[in-house]
């Protein structure tokens, strides 16, 4: 498989969990009020797992530790989509990514119905 491909497929799941943190954020801050409101804002649209996680964690209770580690997914997305795959140890590191994604995507469903949401 390409290393772009792979890369904007990465890309992709970081899209996916800032907007699952930030949605978690939202009905954590409104409650049974959520239902009426729009949800993400195109305007105010944050585009980075680590920067939404950094944001909103804290009020959701998640660990600041995985924000250091979305940063550096996020770095190796872009050598994925702007370079190759290099060494040995690549293909495992993608693996990884993706398991962390997954990972980190329960920390926040399991954060957002531990609130009650």
């Amino acid at each position: 498989m390409p290393a772009k491909l792979i890369g904007n497929g990465l890309r992709e799941l970081d899209l996916f969990l800032t907007d699952l943190i930030v949605e978690a954020g939202r009905v954590h801050r409104l409650g049974a009020a959520a239902g009426r409101d729009p949800g993400i804002h195109p305007g105010r649209r944050i585009y980075s797992a680590a920067e939404a996680w950094r944001r909103t964690g804290p009020q959701l209770g998640l660990g600041e530790d995985a924000q250091a580690r979305l940063r550096q997914m996020r770095a190796a997305q872009n050598r994925h989509c702007f370079g190759r795959l290099r060494g040995e140890g690549a293909e495992a590191a993608m693996q990884r990514a993706c398991a962390d994604y997954a990972r980190l995507a329960g920390d926040v469903l399991a954060a957002i119905r531990a609130r009650g949401g």
